[in-house]
């Protein structure tokens, strides 16, 4: 069971006592509860006392869970506001961390890369360069076209007859018995 399924528990048994106490107080005129007489209207009164003070834990609580939902929602909504303004401060004041210490802050640090990310970085470079075919300036230097010839017409092309085509060499067989 709940928290909340067990106040409302506790509730409904004080409540239920209160009715039933009124509803016989006939029988309930005097009795000894510990080491005190008590009448119908002090019993009523112990558990309605019990009922106020339930009720009012209710009320304070939902009053807390309002107060945290209203703080979270402001926060959210003024994060970015936040965030810009420390970062201006943090520019204009980052030679003066006396200053940034009253505004609660501390200089901003260069981010440190580690070796995987790196690493990382590194092996992506080269598959994009290679992906789209990309040269350093050293490495355009040393790509050279080729001379074209003295004969600058046509050449012809070998006509399929004159061309002999290659015989494969083929192992002799020997008969197997």
């Amino acid at each position: 069971m709940s928290a909340s399924q067990n106040r409302t528990h506790l509730l409904v048994a004080d409540q239920n006592m209160i009715d039933a106490v009124r509803r016989h107080q006939a029988e309930l005129a005097s009795l000894t509860v510990g080491s005190q007489k008590v009448t119908p209207a002090d019993i009523v009164k112990v558990f309605q006392d019990r009922l106020t003070v339930a009720q009012a834990q209710v009320s304070a609580e939902a009053a807390r869970i309002a107060a945290v939902k209203a703080n979270r929602d402001m926060r959210a909504r003024t994060a970015t506001f936040v965030s810009s303004f420390k970062r201006i401060i943090q520019g204009m004041f980052s030679q003066s961390p006396d200053t940034l210490a009253e505004f609660g802050l501390k200089a901003l640090k260069a981010g440190k890369k580690t070796v995987a990310v790196k690493a990382t970085a590194v092996a992506k470079n080269k598959a994009t360069r290679t992906a789209r075919n990309t040269m350093g300036s050293k490495q355009k230097k040393k790509v050279k076209g080729a001379a074209p010839s003295a004969n600058t017409g046509p050449t012809p092309s070998p006509s399929p007859s004159t061309t002999a085509a290659p015989v494969p060499a083929t192992a002799p067989t020997t008969p197997h018995a």
